[in-house]
C-alpha cells in the first residue's frame, strides 16, 4: 500500500498495541475501522451508538484509498473540529496526531457520558426522597 498523501510505500508498525499501516514520510497511518474502534476503545469502551455518529457527511478529496485507489472522502469525527479522511469499504486515513486527538476526543466523551449518569442518578434519588410519602407528610405538616 501506498501513501495517499506522499505516495510512498506504508509500513507495518504497532500504535498503541494496535497494528497498523504507516508512512515514514509525513508519519500518516491507514486504520482498518476494526483498528480504529480498537484505538477509541483504548479510552472509552462503548458500543458505537454511546459514542455517537463517526459521520453523517462527508466530501470527496483528492486523496486515494490505499487499498482500491478510490477517491477518500472527508468528514468531521463525531462532529468534533477533528476532519478525518476514509474509504467507505476499507478504512481510515489519520494524519500525524490525529490518533491522538480521537483518544482525547473519546477521553471527553466518556468523562461527560460518566458525568450525565451521576447527574441522573442524583437526580432519581432527589426525586424518590420528595416522592416518599414521609416528605410529603412533613410538608402537610408545616401548613397546618
Amino acid at each position: 500500500m501506498r501513501c495517499p498523501k506522499c505516495h510512498v510505500d506504508l509500513q507495518t508498525q504497532t500504535d498503541r498495541g494496535i497494528e497498523v499501516q504507516a508512512c515514514p514520510s509525513c508519519r500518516g497511518m491507514w486504520f482498518t475501522p476494526a483498528e480504529l474502534n480498537q484505538l477509541e476503545d483504548q479510552t472509552f469502551v462503548a458500543p458505537d451508538a454511546e459514542k455517537g455518529s463517526l459521520f453523517i457527511v462527508s466530501w470527496q478529496t483528492p486523496l486515494r484509498c490505499p487499498v482500491c485507489s478510490t477517491a477518500l472522502k472527508r468528514f468531521n469525527y463525531r462532529f468534533y473540529d477533528l476532519e478525518l479522511d476514509c474509504c467507505l469499504e476499507h478504512g481510515f486515513w489519520l494524519e500525524a496526531n490525529d490518533d491522538q486527538r480521537i483518544l482525547d476526543l473519546m477521553r471527553k466523551e466518556s468523562s461527560q457520558l460518566e458525568r450525565k449518569f451521576q447527574v441522573e442518578e442524583t437526580w432519581t434519588k432527589h426525586f424518590r426522597h420528595i416522592s416518599s410519602p414521609s416528605f410529603f407528610t412533613k410538608l402537610k405538616d408545616l401548613f397546618r
